[in-house]
């Protein structure tokens, strides 16, 4: 699950955290974290979208090369 916190302090932050540890609640910032994680980027355009969902009608399913192609196209993922 991701958040987006909006005009939010740091100690309401930190108050979000300690509440997420105190409850066992495995809540943490990206930021502080080394793993590669790669937050979604800007959204599928409206014709990328209709195409996505006309190839899929049209197979029954989407190839993965062309949903990878999509996202890496809509991600700017080269």
């Amino acid at each position: 699950m991701l958040f987006q916190l909006n005009d939010t302090s740091k100690a309401d932050i930190d108050k979000l955290l300690a509440f997420a540890k105190q409850n066992q609640l495995q809540l943490f910032l990206v930021d502080d974290t080394e793993e590669n994680l790669f937050l979604p980027g800007k959204s599928l355009s409206p014709t990328q979208l209709s195409a996505m969902i006309e190839k899929s009608r049209k197979s029954g399913m989407i190839s993965m090369e062309n949903a990878h192609e999509i996202i890496r196209n809509s991600y700017n993922a080269g």
